[in-house]
């Protein structure tokens, strides 16, 4: 409700930046993740536990049932906790929402991310308030009353998902499932990725859209049957809320559907309703309840999209809209009404300009959002929204019809379920035609701080003059509206220019295995290998999305020392995926084999050239090179490994022709290749080596490390593997001719500038 000088908006966004403060700044000074570190340091990793608590929710996740778990007293061996929150899986559902439990298991804390842009799930559950795992569950007990037991909204919510599935295709019954009830569980991954990629995954989500449909549409029935503002906003109210219980209560669901409820509240009273005090208000209210979701993506992103239209697009369609109020204005006769003179086609023609007007400006309103979130922003979700959002009422008002018809009589839901079908059908064509389009997503990778402060900057100026009061002139009208759009698209493009970097060398933790980027700082992209034998999907879920966070919108030169799995497996994967690779450079003596032939296959479907470095070649750029120093021409081994291409790397800042700096890059070779190396005279010191062969006991000779002189060794490899990598022999070895050793096992990503060293997780 709108206050006066909104009194009460002032005093929730002063709460709020308080908040947001402690939780991005170097000093959390409320102390907000105080319960995270307790919970770290107090319980250890696989320690038997009993706790109790209150399950405050519970959904479908990868077949088994997640369980929330809030208020929670932890009793272990020498420690309690109190006041803490966890989460437990189970393959039963029986445990209703809402009961108090009692648990025994171990502890299993969250794993943290060990690369710039990989999902940190520490950080995720602990943006929902939710600090460890219990596993290895030995025994539970709970209590609840009559109603808690029969956990109507959950049966119900898996009652409606359960008849999707009986009437539909399964990738269609899950996508149906997760717009209407919020029942992600059956999602489709690859479906979910789609959307994503081409901007129109928060039709997923339960938000403002779906109480617009239902709850909305509910209030309306009331008003134009003359019912009063009371009940019709008792009405209304009610079966938001019965839907807020059944769609879960997820962030977005509980910000729309306690947005209406304030606007419910103003139409009883007659006031007037303010979306910014109101979008306040629901903020601190679900900050209060738990302060860090202010650093969850879906509170970000809910909050952020209401607040672009409040501040950026409301505006700019309010100037679209004068302008065509006024054109009517001139065309309208005195002796007539103003609706009868309008055509049809000029009323389409209008409505799709508004939209596309709303839709653009959505665009820019939420661009840095979207890219700090994921990285990247999808160009055509601009044009996809137009044809996605009109259809989501039928979608969503069929579908809920239909799911809780079939719900007490499964026959009569399929038919009704017919049109969801063609719709969904529609949805995943025209999504999956605009993600095969040329640059339909655009790579931006992470923006600072400052970035983000000045873009908005530029656009409150923007928006400042979209308020401005011109004379009521169609000329001045549409030449403010030129200037806005034309503002807009060039603040976007702005923003999508991806930056050169500087010199870097990051190597990544890809488990057992290796990948190390390269930036020249000339805007040339380096990259040595990409693969792993100890973590699934590592090109999807580490080098992809340390890429996007890179900015880095397609590699030049992707140098493979050998086709062994650890070293290929995630360049497969992402030639599969259609990433940008130029070309990939391999040692002119490769062994023939089956994992070259596919790689080869690969390259050619994706476009990509294949390079061939003989001993002596030289690859790389005015400011950085590579130099093949191994293998020698004519050699051939029954090992792989002892082929493996090494690459003498040089950069030189001030092309004076003296190195800045100097890495040797050798694959998984062994020590009779490394003496091989130090007898040819090749290479002499340098201020980096990568460890051959992830630290075998029979690599790193040490007439191979007295020639080099490193001053600096990083070691890739998992902490569990079963070749024993790292040997101690090799570690000692290594230390002889340097202190400075680092292993991605303990830092994860390791970043080496001319500045210095710096290891993702801060250990050596």
């Amino acid at each position: 409700m709108q206050l006066q000088g909104r009194v009460l908006c002032k005093i929730s966004l002063l709460i709020i930046l308080l908040i947001a403060l402690s939780a991005y700044s170097p000093w959390d000074f409320l102390g907000l993740y105080d319960k995270a570190k307790v919970a770290d340091t107090v319980l250890e990793e696989q320690e038997h536990i009993k706790a109790t608590g209150y399950v405050y929710h519970k959904e479908i996740k990868n077949n088994k049932v997640l369980y929330y778990v809030k208020n929670a007293s932890i009793t272990s061996r020498s420690e309690t906790l109190s006041k803490t929150s966890f989460i437990f899986k189970l393959d039963s559902d029986e445990i209703p929402n809402f009961c108090k439990l009692n648990i025994d298991g171990k502890v299993q804390h969250f794993s943290v991310a060990t690369n710039e842009g990989a999902f940190d799930m520490a950080k995720y559950y602990n943006s929902l308030g939710l600090y460890f795992e219990i596993t290895d569950i030995e025994g539970y007990s709970f209590t609840a009353g009559y109603l808690k037991r029969l956990d109507i909204p959950f049966k119900l919510r898996k009652q409606i998902a359960y008849v999707y599935s009986s009437c539909l295709p399964a990738e269609e019954a899950g996508f149906l499932a997760s717009v209407v009830v919020g029942e992600k569980g059956a999602l489709d991954m690859s479906l979910k990725n789609l959307f994503q990629n081409v901007g129109i995954a928060h039709i997923l989500a339960v938000s403002g859209l779906h109480v617009s449909v239902i709850c909305m549409g509910v209030y309306s029935f009331f008003r134009k049957r003359r019912a009063n503002f009371t009940i019709s906003g008792i009405f209304a109210g009610s079966i938001s809320i019965v839907y807020g219980f059944l769609t879960g209560g997820s962030i977005s669901s509980i910000r729309a559907i306690g947005m209406f409820l304030v606007y419910l509240g103003a139409q009883i009273l007659g006031e007037s309703y303010d979306m910014l005090t109101s979008l306040s208000l629901l903020g601190l209210i679900l900050l209060l309840q738990e302060p860090l979701y202010i650093t969850n993506s879906s509170f970000i992103f809910s909050f952020g999209a209401v607040l672009s239209i409040a501040l950026f697009v409301l505006p700019v369609n309010n100037v679209y809209t004068n302008y065509c109020r006024i054109r009517f204005h001139g065309l309208k006769p005195k002796d007539s009404f103003y609706a009868k003179k309008v055509s049809l086609h000029r009323k389409l023609f209008e409505y799709l300009i508004n939209s596309l007007i709303f839709s653009f400006s959505m665009f820019v309103g939420m661009l840095p959002i979207v890219t700090g979130l994921f990285y990247q922003t999808p160009i055509l979700g601009v044009v996809l929204n137009l044809l996605i959002l009109p259809l989501m009422p039928f979608l969503l008002g069929i579908g809920l019809v239909a799911g809780l018809i079939g719900a007490f009589w499964l026959p009569g839901s399929s038919l009704f379920l017919l049109p969801c079908h063609f719709i969904i059908y529609f949805y995943e064509m025209i999504s999956d035609i605009a993600y095969k389009t040329p640059h339909s997503t655009v790579i931006v990778g992470k923006r600072d701080i400052f970035a983000i402060f000045l873009y908005y900057c530029v656009l409150a100026l923007i928006t400042i003059y979209t308020k401005k009061k011109d004379k009521n002139s169609l000329i001045l009208l549409k030449r403010k509206l030129y200037i806005i759009m034309g503002s807009f698209l060039f603040l976007s493009l702005i923003w999508l220019i991806p930056g050169k970097g500087e010199f870097e060398i990051d190597v990544l933790d890809v488990g057992q295995g290796d990948g190390i980027y390269i930036n020249s700082g000339d805007g040339t992209k380096f990259f040595i290998d990409g693969g792993s034998t100890s973590s699934d999907a590592v090109g999807q879920y580490t080098m992809l999305p340390f890429l996007k966070y890179k900015g880095v919108r397609s590699i030049d030169y992707w140098f493979l020392t050998h086709m062994d799995l650890d070293h290929v497996s995630g360049v497969i994967e992402l030639l599969e995926m259609g990433y940008d690779i130029k070309n990939i450079v391999l040692s002119s003596e490769i062994p023939d084999g089956e994992t070259l032939s596919k790689l080869k296959g690969l390259a050619e479907a994706n476009g990509t050239q294949i390079i061939y470095m003989s001993q002596g070649t030289i690859c790389g750029t005015k400011h950085l090179s590579f130099t093949c120093i191994y293998p020698y021409e004519g050699m051939t081994s029954d090992d792989v490994n002892d082929l493996s291409l090494c690459l003498l790397m040089k950069y030189d800042k001030n092309l004076d022709k003296v190195a800045d700096y100097v890495a040797f890059f050798g694959g998984d070779i062994a020590a009779a290749q490394e003496q091989a190396i130090a007898e040819s005279g090749y290479v002499n010191h340098v201020d980096l080596l990568k460890v051959s062969h992830h630290g075998s006991r029979y690599s790193s000779d040490s007439s191979f490390l007295q020639a080099l002189s490193p001053d600096t060794a990083i070691i890739s490899c998992s902490k569990k593997n079963r070749y024993g990598h790292p040997s101690d022999e090799a570690i000692k070895r290594i230390e002889e001719v340097t202190d400075d050793i680092y292993y991605t096992m303990n830092s994860g990503q390791i970043k080496i500038t001319l500045d210095g060293i710096e290891t993702y997780l801060g250990n050596d």
